[in-house]
């Protein structure tokens, strides 16, 4: 009983915390995972840390569910393929042994989409900092001519301008996160700290098998 009151507490408490907390904390241990001579990732925890994005997203309105639909179908499907392999490396490498990976919907083509969207988060949070400017349109719209704009056709392209248009600025949005500026800031500076490696380790398991490196170009 004192072990279900424990992990009820936990939860909880969990659920209090603040996101960009909540955010910074886990990519901070997903971070620290890597920093072994020979670093693993396991596909449940890296998405439980990924799915925590989704709650950010939301509170940039409603202009952006569409964001955060096709964000969360992408985690999901990388989280799908973990029933089956438990490591990023073992997914990749699933997809190579059945001839899967250049696939469109492979799991490791969604993995790719989970950490572009990953890079476009730390591009964001990392103008948002640099800015005096009151507005979320500039950070969101440099880190997304820089990560998705060039895999996107014209009505893509559209309605992500026509979203850019709607978005709260900057001190609504932490108002909504139940944060203020400062505190913002320095969990916005740990996440991309950790994102950092985190994404790096990424991309070295593509450029590490030789034949997929071309994937890392692909949407």
């Amino acid at each position: 009983m004192v072990n279900k009151n424990y992990r009820m507490a936990r939860v909880v408490g969990r659920k209090d915390e603040k996101i960009l907390t909540r955010l910074a904390d886990e990519f901070e241990q997903l971070a620290a995972q890597l920093n072994s001579p020979v670093p693993t990732m396991e596909i449940d925890k890296f998405t439980q840390s990924c799915r925590l994005v989704s709650p950010l997203i939301r509170h940039l309105g409603v202009a952006m569910k569409f964001a955060d639909i096709e964000y969360s179908a992408k985690v999901s499907a990388v989280l799908k393929a973990g029933k089956s392999v438990n490591t990023l490396e073992d997914l990749l490498d699933s997809d190579i042994q059945k001839n899967t990976i250049k696939q469109f919907s492979s799991s490791s083509r969604m993995l790719i989409r989970v950490k572009r969207s990953l890079e476009l988060l730390k591009i964001i949070f990392e103008k948002i900092m640099a800015s005096s400017e009151n507005t979320l349109m500039d950070p969101v719209n440099t880190a997304y001519k820089q990560v998705f704009y060039p895999y996107y056709g014209w009505a893509s392209r559209k309605t992500v301008a026509g979203a850019l248009q709607n978005l709260p600025t900057k001190s609504l949005f932490f108002k909504r996160l139940k944060v203020d500026e400062a505190s913002a800031f320095v969990q916005m500076q740990r996440t991309v700290t950790a994102l950092d490696p985190l994404i790096h380790y990424i991309d070295n398991l593509f450029h590490s098998r030789e034949s997929v490196q071309e994937l890392l170009c692909l949407l």
